[in-house]
């Protein structure tokens, strides 16, 4: 569900930057509430430029009194400048690269300090619309508060540890309930599963191209 992860459009600017996190390593447990339940771990080295993320969730949905129900759980690896996602329930995927974008961020990021990251991402997120509402310590961290809309979060160092969304009567909470930083995380934590099946979007995208030329 893509409005689930509209957190993702809030740390946006830190993968364009180079750094998806400005925290070298860490581990997160998150929990799921309103319309979806469920749980998320993430794990991550290098700012994030390796970062291995898993979710099993279900979403319940309510139209003209008709109550469905949908499990997932979903994969994401990413590798430098190459992402994997996948449904580990259905065993397909897709593989995708964004050079371009991992290159910008590099030079955006390159030598600056911690005071300096964090002045970016205060400017990113006022310039996005989002207003920020100071600062609320959360799992022992001084977070970033603010609100886009009526969806609210608290962030750490890029990294959201809390937000609440609501709109169009969909609900979606994700809090994190443990949080680890700069810890050693094995390397075999980002290994690609086997027994996926994952479409390279980039020959895709070639192969139409080619198709309308």
């Amino acid at each position: 569900m893509g409005l689930l992860f509209v957190i993702l459009s809030m740390t946006a600017m830190a993968q364009q930057q180079g750094k998806y996190f400005f925290v070298k390593s860490g581990h997160i447990e998150y929990t799921l509430g309103g319309n979806t339940t469920g749980t998320k771990s993430v794990w991550f080295d290098n700012y994030g430029m390796l970062m291995y993320t898993i979710t099993e969730s279900t979403t319940t949905v309510k139209i003209l009194g008709i109550k469905s129900t949908t499990s997932t759980k979903e994969l994401e690896i990413r590798k430098g400048n190459t992402i994997w996602k996948a449904d580990l329930l259905q065993k397909t995927g897709s593989k995708m690269t964004i050079e371009a974008q991992t290159e910008i961020g590099e030079k955006l990021t390159k030598g600056k300090t911690d005071a300096q990251l964090h002045e970016m991402e205060r400017k990113v997120i006022t310039d996005m619309g989002a207003e920020i509402e100071g600062y609320e310590t959360f799992l022992g961290k001084n977070c970033l508060k603010f609100k886009w809309g009526t969806t609210k979060f608290l962030q750490y160092k890029g990294i959201p540890l809390k937000s609440q969304v609501s709109t169009l009567g969909v609900n979606y909470t994700e809090t994190a309930t443990s949080f680890e930083t700069n810890i050693k995380v094995p390397t075999n934590q980002f290994e690609i599963p086997t027994g996926v099946k994952f479409e390279d979007m980039g020959e895709m995208m070639d192969m139409l191209q080619n198709g309308t030329n």
